[in-house]
């Protein structure tokens, strides 16, 4: 009954009005620490653009918390953004001088927050289909963050805002809860058969 409860609470919790977009990241340990961290703050959906690496988290790091989020895998950006896009989606990439700091990014509908290839950052092809740029602030000597870390700080301010203008920790619906209590039972129950 503890497991139930507990999956129960983590679904409530779960926000499916932000997500993250991994654009051609090349590290797989920033790979799977931006997956876990998603994970641990109730982000539901990642998606991965695949154009130029491809996307191969370290189970080391994911510690298992791939299974707990929605990749969505692409081959190019395009279907990618269009389809947030049509979900209605607002989509803003972090760059080293983006126009507004994170702290400003509009959190009263759904978020998506891109992140870049760790040398290249976001190409101008992703950029054309973005509402705007962010950047985390910095007072050091360092003008740079490792992308993992920028994503950390970026959807924790953006989970944490877009809670409190909905007041509450989730967003899935009645149903959407119950499908998705569904399935993380069914990957619960796998995972202890030794699956």
């Amino acid at each position: 009954m503890r497991r139930t409860e507990k999956i129960r609470k983590v679904v409530a919790s779960r926000l499916a009005s932000l997500a993250v977009v991994c654009a051609n990241l090349q590290d797989p340990h920033n790979a799977a620490a931006i997956v876990r961290t998603c994970e641990a703050l109730g982000i539901l959906e990642v998606y991965v653009i695949e154009e130029d690496h491809p996307f191969l988290p370290s189970p080391r790091v994911t510690q298992g918390a791939e299974k707990w989020v929605r990749l969505r895998r692409f081959r190019r950006a395009e279907p990618a953004l269009l389809e947030l896009r049509d979900r209605g989606f607002r989509i803003f990439a972090a760059m080293p001088v983006g126009k507004m700091p994170v702290e400003e990014l509009p959190v009263d509908g759904p978020l998506a927050l891109v992140f870049g290839n760790e040398t290249e950052g976001v190409g101008p092809q992703i950029l054309a289909h973005c509402d705007g740029t962010f950047r985390i602030p910095m007072w050091g000597f360092s003008q740079s963050l490792n992308v993992s870390v920028a994503a950390g700080i970026s959807l924790y301010l953006a989970a944490r805002s877009r809670r409190q203008a909905r007041g509450q920790d989730g967003d899935l619906s009645p149903m959407e809860q119950e499908a998705l209590l569904a399935e993380y039972m069914a990957r619960q129950e796998h995972k202890e058969r030794g699956g």
